[in-house]
Parts: C-alpha cells; structure tokens; sequence
C-alpha cells in the first residue's frame, strides 16, 4: 500500500469519515469478506456515508481510493463496464495505432468497443499493461465467431491453429511466401 498521506480526498458532505478511515474500513472489509463491490461496502458500512447514500460522485471517490491502495483486485466488478473507473483507463489505454495490426477480428471487436476482448488479446501479446488486469486465455477464433467478430483475411487463412496469437506469424509467413516467389 501507498502512504496514506497522499491519499485521495472524500468530499466532507458526502461521507462523515476522512479519507484514512474509509481506506481502513475497506481493507478490513476485504479481509473479512476476500472482495467487495462499492454498492456492497457501503450497504454494510453505511455508517461512513452521510444523507443520500450512495451517489455517483461518492461512488467514484470509493473507487479513487480503491484504485491508490490497491484494493481494486478484490472487487467484484473490476473492468465492468461503466462500473469501473479503470474500465474508462482502459479504454483510453487502448488505441487505434496499437490495434491496428492485430487480427480482423480484434479490429472488429474494438470498433464494436468490446474493451475486454482486446485488452485481453493485447495484454497477452504484451502491447499493453494495464493496472490490476488479469488477462484470461487467449482467445480463439472459434469464440470470436461466435461471437460476430471473425473476418479472416489471407493472414487468418493460413494460420495453423485457431489461436489468434498466431495471427502475427502467419503474417510473417504470408509475407515471406510472397517474396520468395
């Protein structure tokens, strides 16, 4: 954990308790419970909020000091969607530049703004690295077909397996055929 000195601020209308104490109260939450969910936390912890409850900006104040002590790996929606500050980071993570000699496939599912199927192709080939994100498996063409994602080029056509990592050596391979003729 950072030093909590340079913690976040909380805004003081909309929680009764500082920014060290709710860091504390969330640590002691996540050890109790191994993950939490902002919604969650503060059901239980309602005591730390004041009037409304949980409100957007609140949320989000959670979720900075969350982010600056780490305790982001243990939340239950980590990279959801318009749930999370880091999916917003993500997004903004990835560009067109880095996308743009990936597989059809991940073009397509970037276009479409499916974040987590192209950081997760990314993360694997080391493009990017992204705070707290666990990248699963490769995914396959198999999936992206199902999917609506899959658009194979010549590239695609002669890759040996249905693992989209192969993708930048068939490109290699097509290319040098090319060459060669």
């Amino acid at each position: 954990m950072r030093d909590t000195d340079d913690l976040p601020e909380l805004d003081g209308e909309l929680w009764v308790e500082d920014s060290e104490t709710v860091t504390k109260e969330l640590q002691q939450f996540v050890t109790e419970f191994e993950s939490f969910t902002p919604e969650l936390f503060t059901q239980i912890k309602f005591h730390l909020l004041r009037g409304p409850g949980l409100t957007k900006q609140s949320r989000d104040e959670l979720c900075e000091l969350s982010i600056h002590t780490r305790t982001c790996q243990k939340c239950d929606l980590l990279y959801i969607a318009k749930k999370c500050l880091l999916w917003y980071r993500l997004f903004q993570l990835i560009q067109w530049k880095t996308v743009e000699r990936t597989p059809p496939c991940i073009r397509l599912a970037f276009i479409k703004k499916s974040i987590k199927t192209v950081a997760n192709y990314l993360s694997k080939t080391n493009l990017i690295n992204p705070p707290f994100y666990r990248a699963r498996g490769s995914t396959s063409c198999n999936l992206m077909r199902r999917w609506g994602y899959c658009q194979p080029n010549e590239y695609c056509r002669a890759m040996e397996s249905e693992n989209t990592l192969e993708y930048n050596n068939a490109r290699e391979r097509v290319k040098k055929s090319r060459k060669s003729r």
